[in-house]
């Protein structure tokens, strides 16, 4: 009978299916109680396992581009001069179109999170620029929107929206103790919800300037037929070297004696001095006598100008006059 009982269960678990519950006496010969009003539903183990969930990366939110374009000046800069440096800031995309503004006002507001993104994305933020300048500039003005505090400089340009531009300008001194030679390029970045953009201006060169200065020294009187002595003196007070400093001398004299350094032309002379470092100072002593007969009380003019291919910002000390009375032989 036990054998036949099993038979029966095993009988009855492969018609369970059908209907979806199993005796009692099945789960009593698994070595569990078992009760014959109390049957086991198959429904929950028919089916299927659920799936594991698969965690998924959120997307990026895309970055909004944002471009800066500098510009500076084209050309060497000089020292004491003031010069400009300009800068376009241009937010990459297009201006959402007016059926679609016209819509968004229309709608309520809160339906939906697409109409919340839309909104926050066509909502323009405010751009802004700065910049610290370097100790060869000193700022001078710029944009009303600028401020300054030393050599930093910031410029809040407003609310721009996406496919709008705006441009801006800062004016700035070089400085005269700036270098010969040194390159002036300052970083500019700008910030624009909450994308950042560095970018540096055009190098910009200083200019390699000089100051000659000449000092002269003559006889305020001369007999006539006598030589006359002159000493002129070129100084180079710098900043960079003066290359092949000339000095011009007009005036009714000639020169005599032996001097290589000045060459007639014209009615004047030409003198050769080299060049001139910074702080360096060159002499010349030439001596000279009237062009033909002059009477006593005739005054000789002379004048004297130092020039140089290297660029001057000072030209009020490179010239000096020379002045001689002629008097009556003893």
């Amino acid at each position: 009978m036990i054998r036949t009982w099993k038979v029966r269960g095993l009988v009855l678990l492969t018609a369970a299916p059908l209907l979806a519950v199993v005796p009692a006496a099945a789960v009593a010969d698994a070595g569990g109680p078992a009760r014959s009003s109390d049957p086991i539903r198959l429904d929950g183990l028919l089916k299927p396992p659920p799936k594991p969930k698969t965690h998924t990366k959120a997307k990026a939110k895309a970055k909004v581009a944002v471009a800066l374009r500098t510009s500076g000046p084209a050309r060497d800069v000089i020292p004491g001069r003031t010069y400009e440096w300009k800068w376009t800031i241009r937010v990459a995309g297009k201006p959402r179109p007016k059926q679609v503004k016209a819509k968004k006002r229309k709608a309520k507001a809160g339906k939906g999170k697409a109409g919340k993104l839309q909104t926050s994305r066509a909502r323009p933020r405010e751009a802004v620029f700065w910049t610290t300048l370097p100790k060869s500039l000193a700022f001078v003005s710029g944009e009303r929107q600028c401020a300054s505090s030393g050599w930093r400089v910031v410029c809040r340009m407003g609310a721009v929206r996406r496919g709008g531009r705006v441009s801006g300008v800062i004016r700035a001194r070089v400085v005269e103790r700036a270098k010969p030679g040194q390159r002036i390029s300052p970083l500019g970045t700008v910030t624009w919800a909450g994308t950042r953009v560095t970018r540096r201006f055009p190098a910009a060169r200083v200019a390699a300037t000089a100051d000659l200065a000449i000092t002269r020294s003559a006889p305020a009187r001369a007999r006539a037929g006598a030589k006359i002595p002159y000493r002129v003196m070129v100084r180079n007070n710098g900043p960079a070297t003066a290359q092949s400093v000339m000095v011009l001398s007009e005036g009714p004299v000639k020169l005599v004696g032996w001097n290589t350094a000045c060459v007639p032309g014209r009615g004047a002379y030409v003198c050769s001095v080299g060049s001139l470092r910074a702080g360096e100072s060159r002499t010349l002593r030439l001596t000279a006598v009237p062009r033909g007969s002059v009477r006593a009380g005739t005054v000789l003019r002379t004048s004297w100008t130092a020039a140089s291919p290297t660029l001057d910002l000072d030209r009020t000390n490179n010239g000096a006059v020379t002045r001689t009375r002629i008097i009556r032989r003893r």
